[in-house]
């Protein structure tokens, strides 16, 4: 439809309110999807028509008027890209319901036209690519003023205004949140800026509506006093944002802060709309807060953008805490580089047992709940006790030194080159130390289960794994005929996840104050003494994410095969130093049937097993912590080539520490 014949047609519409006429419009202006450049193009035609036909540019410019003038811009301006106060999963669980049943909007509400008119999920892209130049043409083709220009009186100043104090009230209340207030008591004084932001923006603009020749330059100090005021709002929320590790993170703060952030941020908007300064381009904060609130409602039941905005900082919070006693599982010479041996040799030594517990769990023939029950419980006190004892599970570790990944990757903005050689230089840390895990693992796992099968056939005389179920413990580990690989793939997962959860308790440690209220604990301080329950809090406070990540660790993996037989899917795990102790404990019934290419086959599928548990839950481990830094894939694609360049140079870094330091980044320190 040519763009006279829609000005002719919006000449009939009778109803002011109805968007119809910008419908036409905007559609006769986006451009295909493929072609966003021409966006600039159709603009520029529909200026030239405005200019050449007076009387078509009169009728457009009435339209508009009365158009914008019919219902309110207030819940619009409030509420557009700005997240709601029903919290993070009431918010993620509204925007899934609307992708299936659109959203209603009241019939004096301009957010729902505002809809109508940008109604594809793309507009919001070649709005940007509109040039500002074709943008200030366009608006003053059609008669229009800027905000700051407009009377008093004016409607669409009255509802900006209108709109100011909601933002203020609203940034006011959310200030007094209890969720604020326990991190910041100082905020309830009285003399807090969310409360005085209140008071000074209220008397600026009553002082607005009733003093003649009010100065509305950005030089007023009644306006700057505004600004001074909520730029202390923000630094409080930035206070809280940089003393993650002592305050911890939350959901539903995170989400306060991401409110609070969005509030601050319109409202600077909507202030600058008013206010005149000689630097200031024509038009500019206009078309700034448009393209604004096309964007916030082309996206606002996107869930990608939801979890985006809120999930970053609990990320990169639980990445902290999860390496909380990361600095442990990273081996940085010689020295260490024996410790951790010694430590996971007594992990291989416990799992040895846990291997032999879990055949007798098996010949008990219990229900499926039963035998899933009792293979967790197996495998999370065994985990547990392998912590306890300052033992080592190899693979435990990448999850686990997330955040020593993260310090390296704090100084990509100030220093790239360097930040990534650190960062390859920890991976190259945790490479040499999960080789001399599985080392240690794998050479007493193997022993400690042979040798405890052979010694109950020596005195009992019978198999503690009967032929056909070590045949079949054989079989699991081979990795040409059966899922072994993708088993260990998932077992890699929930050794990832038993990490994030070790992150998760340990930040909840922190926020929730638990070891600071268990000490306060009036019935354990009557039961066990003040000592005791003194002693218990300090544990907790060091340990209870490793306790809890190592309970959850064996609930994962004793149930995945109950879930699997229950599904029909071979689902599944296995882990390097259960597979090496399952291997010395079948080798006891079977093992005089094995051949050299049974023994070689099953061997090189162990060795596959560590592999794949190791780069799936490191490169998880890097995902989580790159994504809590922000850093993008050309950063990640980098780091991969100096990985690389490393091993090609020396490989041998990656299994044994160098005996002299020979490079300034040797001396990184994991622990800050």
């Amino acid at each position: 439809m040519k763009l006279l014949d829609i000005i002719e047609e919006i000449k009939g519409i009778q109803d002011p309110s109805s968007p119809e006429g910008l419908i036409l419009i905007v559609d006769e202006i986006r451009p295909p999807k493929k072609n966003l450049n021409k966006a600039s193009e159709n603009v520029r035609d529909l200026i030239q028509v405005l200019e050449k036909h007076q009387r078509e540019k009169e009728a457009l410019h009435l339209y508009f008027n009365d158009f914008i003038n019919s219902k309110h811009l207030v819940p619009l301006l409030t509420n557009s890209g700005i997240l709601t106060n029903k919290g993070f999963f009431a918010e993620a669980s509204e925007r899934m319901a609307s992708k299936v049943l659109p959203r209603a909007y009241g019939d004096s509400d301009h957010t729902g036209t505002f809809n109508e008119i940008f109604h594809k999920p793309w507009d919001y892209l070649w709005i940007n690519e509109i040039a500002y130049e074709d943008w200030i043409s366009l608006f003053r083709v059609l008669g229009q003023k800027e905000v700051n220009d407009l009377e008093v009186t004016d409607e669409v100043f009255g509802q900006l205004t209108n709109s100011i104090l909601v933002l203020s009230q609203r940034i006011g209340s959310l200030g007094l949140e209890q969720e604020i207030l326990s991190k910041l008591p100082e905020l309830e004084e009285f003399d807090s800026p969310f409360m005085v932001q209140n008071k000074d923006i209220f008397l600026y603009l009553d002082n607005i509506q009733n003093s003649v020749g009010f100065d509305l330059s950005d030089q007023n100090p009644d306006y700057k006093q505004i600004l001074v005021m909520l730029n202390q709002c923000s630094d409080f929320g930035l206070v809280i944002g940089k003393n993650k590790r002592k305050y911890g993170a939350d959901l539903h703060l995170t989400y306060l802060l991401s409110r609070l952030n969005q509030n601050i941020d319109r409202l600077r908007t909507l202030l600058r709309l008013i206010v005149t300064s000689p630097e200031k381009t024509p038009f500019n904060v206009e078309i700034e807060l448009f393209k604004n609130l096309v964007i916030a409602e082309n996206k606002k039941n996107s869930l990608s953008e939801h979890f985006e905005n809120n999930i970053k900082l609990l990320a990169f919070q639980i990445t902290e805490h999860a390496s909380k006693t990361g600095e442990h599982y990273i081996a940085n010479n010689r020295k260490e580089w024996w410790s951790m041996l010694f430590s996971s040799m007594g992990g291989g030594f416990i799992v040895g047992f846990l291997s032999i517990f879990k055949v007798l769990i098996y010949y008990l023939r219990l229900p499926l709940f039963g035998e899933a029950f009792m293979y967790s419980m197996n495998y999370s006190f065994g985990f547990m006790g392998i912590h306890l004892s300052h033992s080592t599970l190899a693979t435990k570790q990448p999850s686990m030194t997330a955040s020593n990944l993260s310090e390296a990757l704090d100084k990509l903005v100030k220093a790239k080159s360097e930040a990534l050689e650190n960062l390859a230089e920890v991976i190259v840390r945790i490479s040499r130390s999960q080789f001399i895990a599985f080392v240690g693992n794998v050479l007493i796992a193997f022993p400690v289960a042979f040798l405890i099968a052979r010694g109950y056939a020596y005195f009992s005389g019978n198999q503690i794994a009967a032929p056909e179920k070590a045949l079949l413990l054989i079989k699991e580990l081979n990795p040409f005929t059966s899922f072994a690989i993708l088993h260990a793939g998932i077992a890699g997962v929930f050794l990832f996840l038993s990490g994030l959860i070790s992150g998760y308790y340990d930040n909840k440690g922190v926020y929730n104050k638990i070891p600071q209220r268990i000490k306060k604990h009036r019935f354990l301080n009557n039961v066990f003494g003040k000592k005791v329950t003194s002693n218990f809090s300090e544990y907790l406070d060091s340990n209870l994410g490793n306790l809890a990540g190592n309970f959850f660790l064996g609930i994962f993996l004793g149930c995945t095969g109950t879930i699997g037989v229950i599904l029909g899917l071979p689902l599944d795990i296995r882990h390097i130093t259960f597979a090496s102790a399952n291997f010395g404990l079948a080798f006891v019934s079977v093992g005089d049937s094995l051949s050299h290419q049974d023994i070689g086959v099953t061997i090189f599928g162990i060795i596959c097993i560590g592999l794949m548990n190791f780069l799936v839950s490191f490169s998880l481990a890097i995902f989580v912590a790159t994504k809590s830094r922000g850093v993008n894939f050309n950063q990640r694609a980098e780091l991969f080539k100096i990985v690389l360049g490393r091993f090609a140079l020396k490989p041998l870094q990656f299994f044994v520490p160098p005996k002299n330091i020979d490079s300034p980044i040797d001396e990184l320190e994991v622990k800050k």
